[in-house]
């Protein structure tokens, strides 16, 4: 999510080499058809350095993903992304379901997004991968907590704002929604999304499906206690 296009423009070593490669074929070919042979064609060195620093297509796959989640967790830590909080909440949603409504540089590939379904779907019999997915969904899920915590505040202070001089400001109610139940909620939507927007060529489910999320955001906000 939020990756430029080709994030391995300007690798830094060798490791960031082979991952770019290894990034660039498994968008040409998928995980399916992917082969350390294919990977070597796509590496402007030895292809023989791929075999001397990975056992095997998945374990350099693994390690791709991983770079990949502490790119996007050093970004989140130093506020890289200049967006309203809503507007991350809306930005991880487009991502996810409709990649191709992101222009520019910093889109998601929709090629790779299709694969990181594929590679999800290895996680059912893979330890290796299951173990990077569940830390993805603990990064994305504290990502998502933030922004929900922080838009809920900015609902909160704007409904203040425009509440009489002197009116009690505005609470969650008596049975205030905790932020970390939104996270989660908007997390299983999107991943659901993600595999449907890969699997299915229609698209006609993707501009209902983004307006009822942002009913959704609508209706829970002001409900959610940004202290909870």
């Amino acid at each position: 999510m939020w990756r430029m296009k080709d994030p391995f423009a300007e690798p830094a070593d060798t490791r960031q080499a082979i991952l770019g490669a290894a990034f660039r074929a498994l968008c040409e070919h998928g995980y399916a058809d992917l082969t350390i042979k294919r990977i070597g064609e796509e590496f402007d060195k030895s292809p023989s350095l791929v075999y001397h620093h990975y056992d095997g297509k998945d374990e350099l796959l693994v390690d791709l993903l991983e770079f990949l989640l502490d790119g996007f967790e050093e970004s989140v830590s130093s506020d890289a992304f200049d967006l309203t909080p809503e507007e991350r909440l809306d930005a991880y949603v487009a991502a996810t379901i409709d990649p191709d409504s992101i222009a520019g540089e910093h889109g998601p590939d929709g090629r790779f997004m299709t694969v990181i379904v594929e590679l999800r779907a290895q996680a059912a019999t893979d330890d290796a991968y299951r173990d990077h997915f569940d830390r993805s969904d603990r990064v994305f899920g504290s990502f998502l907590e933030r922004a929900v915590r922080e838009a809920a505040a900015e609902v909160r202070e704007g409904a203040q704002s425009e509440a009489p001089a002197g009116a009690e400001a505005p609470s969650p109610g008596d049975d205030p929604i905790p932020p970390a139940e939104v996270a989660s909620t908007l997390q299983t939507l999107a991943t659901g999304g993600m595999l449907r927007w890969a699997t299915t060529t229609d698209r006609e489910w993707i501009d209902g499906t983004r307006k009822g999320i942002r009913r959704y955001l609508e209706s829970v906000l002001p409900k959610v206690d940004p202290d909870g």
